[in-house]
């Protein structure tokens, strides 16, 4: 029997915001049941670091170097096929809970609800009102004036169970993508959540700033703190704000999961949570996300629950990506994986106890616009050294697809010990040894005693985008 296919998907949420992952100080009681009873992979890696991007490869299986949507502001090719698509022809229901920001439309799906609202009543539009009325205050930092269950967050969940509702006892799976907002920007949580945490951690900082590092980090960070410059009170309270709005969608889960069992469709479910990238959260002095390989930014959540089908309470070391959830639901939807996918099914890593053949030997992640980069010089011949540029939706606001900091391709490979970052066309590159330095922050690129392991990373970088435009091409 064909399992239902839920896919839960958060917006901007770091790898290491589980409590059953390692963070002692986050509560998030139902991704940690998830963990108890399904594989986590603790390696995860987004293919870019920003949300179109990301959910294109995710939905195409495709690498952005072949799709083509190369940042939020750079829409791609659409390929004949892409996981909607694909599973609906395969005899599956399929539906659109939340978030959107894809090629998809309300054509691509049986079910589409990208706007979820609730039903009348004065405390919706109470928060509707102060949505409209606050969206230019950035970065927010703001208790939200309502409770959780009059919240769009909640009218999400609310729109899946709906969905589920109307589907569980039809004679077809379900598909069913249920993507949140939280804890993407702005900063902002109803009480319990807003107030539940204090005195976290501060961030990690290179202690003599972004020097050695590449130049459109640099800009990206002069770009940030001209627009919306970040106190330390601030950037505490960001943080604080941040974990109530992974808990608050952590409790969301759980009434997804209490609705499951009650009408036993936990057992036929394929549940699988990640989240399309992570978010720098006051790290490297820099907020929100992007343009960088970092792993707060790269590295996602991605737990798979199959209840009675795979291991377990286990947590997986291996390279598993966002491009491989293609063919994953097209080995349990008993079907052939469409040509065009580059990924590989996790299907085999969830039944082997984590000691069967590696997923990939690396992980990979791209972003940039294919165009000659920005430097330091170019900004001053072009007279652009003194330009800031804020999103053009909202002016207190910097803007990630700024476009010095999108101009050139930059791609990581990332192995269990290094990462290696390669800007094309002449900007600094980046090498950590991740042992030593788990935050990223001494950059050891062109260091002479780390020559070798350098030339082997990119030797293994230049050989993987080589296999990937011939297959492209082909």
């Amino acid at each position: 029997m064909r399992p239902n296919i839920l896919l839960i998907y958060t917006d901007q949420q770091r790898y290491d915001t589980i409590g059953a992952m390692g963070n002692p100080h986050i509560q998030t009681p139902n991704l940690d049941r998830l963990m108890n009873e399904g594989v986590a992979f603790h390696h995860a890696t987004t293919p870019s670091p920003v949300c179109m991007a990301n959910r294109w490869s995710l939905h195409t299986g495709q690498w952005t170097t072949t799709h083509q949507c190369y940042s939020n502001h750079h829409a791609g090719i659409r390929p004949p096929t892409d996981i909607p698509k694909m599973l609906h022809q395969a005899g599956y229901l399929t539906g659109l809970s939340g978030k959107n920001h894809t090629f998809l439309t309300e054509d691509d799906m049986d079910y589409w609800d990208d706007k979820p609202s609730l039903p009348e009543h004065p405390e919706w539009y109470t928060w509707l009102e102060w949505v409209e009325s606050s969206k230019r205050d950035y970065p927010r930092l703001a208790e939200v004036p309502v409770p959780t269950s009059i919240t769009g967050e909640h009218a999400c969940t609310q729109s899946a169970i709906h969905f589920m509702d109307t589907h569980k006892d039809g004679d077809k799976p379900f598909f069913l993508w249920l993507s949140y907002l939280y804890p993407h920007t702005p900063f902002e949580a109803p009480e319990p959540y807003f107030s539940m945490y204090k005195d976290l951690s501060p961030p990690q900082v290179e202690p003599d700033g972004l020097d050695d590092k590449p130049f459109r980090q640099q800009f990206h960070q002069h770009n940030t703190n001209a627009i919306i410059p970040f106190s330390d009170e601030q950037i505490a309270l960001m943080r604080q704000v941040y974990y109530g709005m992974v808990t608050m969608i952590d409790d969301e889960i759980g009434k997804l999961l209490d609705y499951l069992d009650e009408h036993n469709l936990t057992d036929n479910t394929l549940l699988i949570f990640t989240s399309d990238h992570g978010d720098y959260q006051g790290d490297h002095g820099l907020i929100t996300k992007s343009p960088a390989m970092y792993d707060c930014l790269v590295r996602v959540p991605m737990i798979v629950r199959w209840k009675g089908h795979i291991d377990s309470g286990r947590v997986d070391d291996r390279f598993a990506s966002h491009i491989d959830f293609m063919p994953t639901f097209a080995e349990v939807a008993q079907i052939d994986t469409p040509e065009q996918a580059q990924g590989i099914s996790l299907v085999r890593c969830l039944t082997d106890k984590g000691d069967g053949e590696p997923i990939r030997p690396f992980a990979i992640c791209e972003y940039g616009v294919p165009e000659d980069p920005y430097t330091q010089a170019r900004l001053v011949a072009e007279e652009l050294q003194e330009t800031t540029y804020a999103n053009p939706g909202n002016p207190k606001l910097s803007w990630e697809g700024n476009p010095v900091s999108l101009a050139g391709r930059f791609r990581m490979i990332r192995t269990h010990d290094w990462k290696y970052v390669h800007y094309e066309d002449g900007d600094t590159n980046e090498l950590y040894d991740l042992n030593a330095d788990p935050y990223e922050l001494v950059n050891l690129w062109n260091q002479p005693e780390y020559s070798d392991i350098q030339a082997d990373l990119q030797r293994q970088l230049t050989s993987w985008l080589a296999s990937i435009q011939t297959k492209t091409e082909n």
